[in-house]
């Protein structure tokens, strides 16, 4: 009898990494699923939440490991789906589906071998295979704190369930092979019913397009968010990396996506913000991951490759970081400094306007008896005052309070836009013209607003007139 030694040798023999790649033939695309670390993590596939959250099992049984999964995955970009979708009836919805095993024990399992299925529409997945699926989700998963013997088995026969099922009712399948250092290879998709090929050929060949590798990428896209989370990019930044045609070389695709990482390097390095710099710098880590995984799997092959001086690309990418990020604290302390200006300025104007409400509230009945009416005649005189202009006084105060507000809200908001930066060259480059042109700017404001308020304002300066002639006027 052979040990269990025996067993595990003979397995990790019969199904190591040295059998990849497969077949050209059986797998004719390829492509990256991105680690930075050159060994993706198999615990992690089917966790997913975008494009919507996904319903998975991934369970260790010892011998290997079962992953079953699926996603609903909107793929539309039509403006308005769901308009579309009550008008025309068409839809860009599709569900997928994912049921996997490893070649091994977790601990020395170097690739991963499944199916993706397909459906596309919600009739196809609802009823009994949404709910049978499920099913087999719940079962795999509630073994994970089973202390049985026959858990293998269970899980098994759930994941088997499931992957009958999938493969009676699904519209499209799709194989994939999965190596531990990220790299992927898919086969042709196949079309379950010979109608629903021929009219997706048609219609695809029509836009010319090739629906099979659309397919495939599409199954690509699946898994890589099964399996990879979006740390340097906006998941929907999809085109990033896509699957390669193989053909008979196994070089260049590989050198195809060199070219993708780098491109998306460069590309995030142009904008001027610290963000996109920074997703250059983790997308430059996944570049040299990739480079990494080439040059082991290659060997001698690895020597035509293209050359990138990415320290120095790296170096840059750092300096540009450190750059938006000074200019951007000095944008920052301009702000918060005009901020603070404006503060400041309602502050003393509230102040200012309090105090004078206050006073005049506490004039308009002074603690003056009649008696002292001639005595205190100056203060008599500006308390009658203060009541008979109360309201003018009240309004006038108001005024005040909105000018100011509006003055230091517009100052803030156009402190570093565009208009403002546009004033400040004009009056550094040309500054007789700038003057003269802030100059008639000012008259005209002020004449527009003296032609059109002057009921008002001809009040305000009567009332302030008669203010000072009481201080004029000699006590009686």
């Amino acid at each position: 009898m052979k040990s269990a030694d025996d067993c595990q040798t003979k397995l990790s023999t019969e199904f190591s990494v040295e059998s990849f790649p497969p077949n050209p033939t059986a797998r004719p695309y390829a492509g990256w699923i991105p680690t930075v670390n050159g060994r993706l993590s198999f615990r992690h596939i089917g966790d997913a939440r975008r494009p919507t959250e996904s319903i998975f099992a991934n369970l260790d049984i010892g011998s290997n490991r079962v992953i079953v999964a699926y996603q609903h995955r909107p793929l539309s970009d039509v403006l308005f789906p769901r308009l579309i979708h009550w008008l025309y009836h068409v839809s860009g919805d599709f569900w997928f589906t994912l049921t996997a095993k490893s070649n091994n024990s977790p601990l020395v399992a170097d690739w991963i071998t499944g199916k993706i299925h397909i459906f596309k529409s919600r009739a196809d997945w609802r009823g009994d295979v949404d709910q049978a699926v499920r099913s087999s989700v719940r079962q795999i998963n509630a073994l994970r704190f089973s202390v049985g013997a026959d858990v293998p088995g269970q899980a098994n026969l759930a994941f088997d369930r499931a992957r009958k099922l999938v493969e009676e009712r699904a519209d499209i399948e799709v194989d994939f092979d999965l190596d531990r250092n990220g790299e992927v290879y898919f086969g042709y998709p196949v079309f379950k019913e010979e109608a629903l090929q021929r009219a997706s050929e048609e219609f695809a060949t029509s836009g010319g397009h090739n629906i099979r590798k659309w397919v495939a990428d599409q199954c690509y896209f699946f898994l890589r968010d099964l399996s990879h989370a979006h740390q340097h990019h906006e998941p929907s930044s999809d085109t990033i990396l896509i699957l390669q045609d193989r053909r008979d070389d196994d070089v260049q695709w590989r050198k195809n996506i060199i070219y993708s990482l780098q491109y998306a390097i460069i590309r995030f390095k142009r904008d001027p913000d610290a963000r996109s710099t920074s997703r250059a710098m983790g997308i430059l880590a996944y570049c040299n991951s990739f480079v990494a995984c080439c040059e082991a799997k290659l060997k001698q092959q690895f020597v035509g490759f293209p050359k990138f001086n990415n320290d120095a690309l790296l170096l840059s990418l750092q300096a540009k970081a450190g750059e938006i990020s000074t200019a951007e604290q000095i944008i920052s302390n301009r702000q918060n400094g005009e901020l603070a200006k404006v503060v400041a300025s309602r502050t003393i104007v509230l102040a200012f306007v309090a105090i004078l409400v206050a006073t005049v509230a506490i004039l308009i009945q002074p603690r003056i008896s009649p008696q002292e009416k001639d005595e205190f005649a100056l203060l008599y005189r500006v308390s009658t005052f203060a009541a008979e202009n109360f309201f003018s006084i009240l309004g006038l105060s108001v005024v005040i309070v909105l000018v100011t507000w509006i003055t230091t809200a517009f100052n803030f908001r156009v402190a570093n836009k565009r208009l403002a930066r546009s004033l400040l060259e004009a009056s550094y480059v040309r500054s007789q013209g700038a003057i003269a042109m802030f100059l008639l700017s000012a008259l005209v404001v002020i004449g527009c607003t003296i032609w059109f308020f002057w009921p008002a304002m001809s009040s305000l300066l009567e009332t302030a007139f008669d203010l000072l002639q009481l201080f004029k006027e000699p006590p009686k």
